[in-house]
């Protein structure tokens, strides 16, 4: 048992639209007297397809009255007897009588009745499986179809040279085919071609197994038909759904479709569809292994197929129906069915040794990969336009950020160097300068020469300490209360040493390398002794202390002063502002400055007034990140 499907394909005829049937013996009778070779050529093919035995009446009739010089009445004569054996299904009569008309046609040089006759003859041939010649007069029919733009010419072509692809399994190149054609009878509005290729599809996908895909072509179709109300495709399907059935085991479903259509390939005497449905009910029977009634159907098939001549059916049949006769013990009938097999088999294998498919699946093979070259070249370009433009978008985004970036840190620069000299100016306060210079000139005015000298050397060693450490971000924590030391000592002189104070350093710090901006606390020291009048009082005192807190430095400095509120009020009081003090401003800029680039680095500052504890003065409280020298 072979697995084999009934596929549609289609004969091109060089006439318009058939008329309806109550006026075929009417025009009959109107051209068997007639002398009009023209309007006998029209009559043969307008009623060919219904009435093949006037056709040929007519025909033969056109080729007594044509003389050797009409060759275009002469091939249509032809042309028209191969139409009449083609509607009997007599294809080897068919394709004798196509290849008669060929030469007498190609002299008349009409193109469109070349590419029809080109065209069956390349349809009888496949029925005869010569394959390699059908794809020869196929290409021929093809040319000259895109020739003359032919578009249902082209698509009847690509859909029967789908199926001999087919045949030789190359289906890939058979489903492009078919979607070509496909393409063209959706321009054209043709649904009933459409619903052909959508069956041939299905049958291509069964034979590949993809079972539920091909099942849903078929019933496309079979929806398709049955609008049209065409019963022989409808049968076509049936039997197709038949060996649907047949293929995934489902015996019993596989009965009514096969016998649906050969009821309806009775009706309509058709014979190719006969062959194809019994064909599918003797493989049945042979599944359920009901061997007699196998034989019964082969035998039909056999009986039918003399007249039709289909070579592949036949082929299969021939073996299906041997293996039949050996099932049942029948030795001699098996032999000498298979020895027919055998010539049959040869005979195809001989008319097909032409590398005709081959040449076609190479030509295919290269235009798919030219295509896909075409393709990525073309997805190369795009993705080269979009390379090129994100490139753009990249390069101008970075020359505009490194600008924006080189401008912000310009800025920044300018804003540091201000920034710097106004810490210096802090550091250095000229009022302060000026203030020790003039202690120095007491100190000598009042010859107390020690004073003046112990004076001038902390003065000189706390602006040797300034000028070396005003430059760098980070110093020891030594050398930081060693300025304070200083510092302090000085204001404190000038003011008759009358305010006390301390440094005091948490011990956990001391073992440690600590590294901390130098000189935060001296503006706010300086307005402690300028501001906080610490000198009025008897017991002004000042405490700064460094202690540790986690990986933080919280470092504090109070005073007793009149605290940093009660100022405020005296400022708002006053006339006019006497005062301004920057210590605020100028140590929150350079924390800002140190944190610049350092997100959550921790730098804090925070300024209280004391009265909130029940005393006086004021507490400012500075929060540093710990830092450990590198050595």
């Amino acid at each position: 048992m072979f697995f084999r499907l009934l596929l549609i394909t289609v004969c091109l005829v060089a006439c318009p639209l058939l008329p309806a049937q109550s006026n075929m013996n009417q025009i009959f009778n109107e051209v068997s007297d007639m002398h009009d070779l023209e309007e006998m050529q029209r009559v043969g093919l307008e009623i060919a397809p219904d009435n093949p035995d006037q056709a040929d009446s007519i025909a033969q009739q056109l080729l007594k009255l044509s003389h050797d010089g009409q060759v275009r009445y002469k091939g249509m004569a032809y042309y028209i007897l191969g139409e009449a054996e083609y509607y009997r299904e007599r294809y080897n009569l068919a394709l004798q009588h196509y290849m008669q008309a060929q030469p007498f046609l190609e002299q008349s040089g009409d193109s469109s009745v070349i590419s029809g006759i080109y065209s069956n003859i390349a349809l009888m041939y496949y029925y005869k499986a010569n394959y390699t010649a059908s794809l020869s007069y196929y290409e021929k029919s093809f040319a000259l179809e895109t020739l003359l733009n032919d578009s249902l010419g082209m698509a009847k072509t690509l859909q029967n040279m789908g199926l001999i692809f087919g045949n030789s399994q190359k289906y890939e190149m058979q489903q492009s085919y078919y979607m070509r054609a496909m393409e063209l009878y959706k321009q054209m509005g043709d649904t009933r071609s459409e619903a052909d290729i959508a069956l041939n599809l299905g049958v291509s996908l069964i034979f590949q197994e993809n079972f539920n895909q091909g099942y849903a072509y078929y019933l496309k179709a079979l929806e398709t038909y049955r609008e049209l109300n065409d019963k022989g495709r409808i049968a076509s399907v049936q039997t197709n759904i038949g060996y649907y059935y047949l293929k995934i085991k489902e015996y019993n479903k596989a009965f009514e479709p096969f016998n649906t259509a050969i009821s309806v390939f009775k009706e309509l005497d058709k014979k190719s569809g006969l062959i194809n449905a019994y064909t599918g009910l003797g493989d049945l029977y042979a599944a359920k292994e009901q061997r007699d009634q196998a034989v019964k159907m082969y035998q039909i098939c056999e009986s039918i197929n003399r007249d039709v001549g289909l070579l592949d059916l036949q082929r299969d049949n021939l073996l299906s129906l041997s293996t039949a006769y050996k099932e049942i013990g029948d030795v001699t009938n098996a032999l000498r069915v298979y020895e027919h097999f055998n010539q049959i088999k040869d005979s195809i294998y001989k008319m097909n040794q032409s590398d005709k498919i081959l040449e076609l699946e190479n030509r295919y093979k290269f235009e798919k990969s030219q295509n896909q070259v075409t393709e990525l070249k073309a997805k190369n370009r795009l993705y080269l336009i979009f390379f090129l433009a994100a490139a753009f978008i990249v390069i101008c985004t970075g020359v505009f950020l490194f600008f924006h970036w080189r401008g912000r840190r310009m800025k920044e620069n300018q804003r540091v160097l201000r920034l710097e000299q106004k810490v210096l100016r802090t550091q250095m306060n000229p009022h302060f300068i000026f203030n020790s210079l003039s202690t120095i000139q007491y100190y000598i005015l009042e010859n107390k020469v020690t004073d003046a000298v112990d004076f001038l050397a902390d003065f000189a060693g706390l602006m040797r300490m300034v000028l070396q450490y005003s430059q760098e971000e980070f110093i020891p924590l030594a050398r930081e209360c060693e300025i304070l030391d200083y510092y302090i000592n000085l204001q404190n002189k000038r003011f008759g040493d009358k305010v006390s104070y301390e440094i005091i350093v948490d011990p956990e710090l001391r073992e440690q390398k600590i590294m901390l901006p130098p000189m935060l606390a001296q503006p706010f020291i300086e307005n402690s002794f300028e501001h906080g009048e610490l000198s009025k009082k008897d017991n002004g005192h000042i405490s700064v202390r460094f202690e540790k807190n986690g990986n933080k430095i919280i470092y504090v400095i109070e005073d007793n002063g009149i605290g940093i509120m009660h100022k405020q009020k005296e400022n708002a009081s006053a006339p006019t502002k006497k005062h301004k003090s920057l210590a605020l401003k100028i140590t929150s800029e350079r924390l800002k400055l140190i944190n610049f680039g350092k997100p959550g680095s921790g730098f804090d500052l925070k300024v209280q007034d004391r009265s909130q504890d029940g005393t006086c003065g004021t507490r400012v409280k500075l929060t540093i990140p710990l830092k450990i020298m590198r050595t």
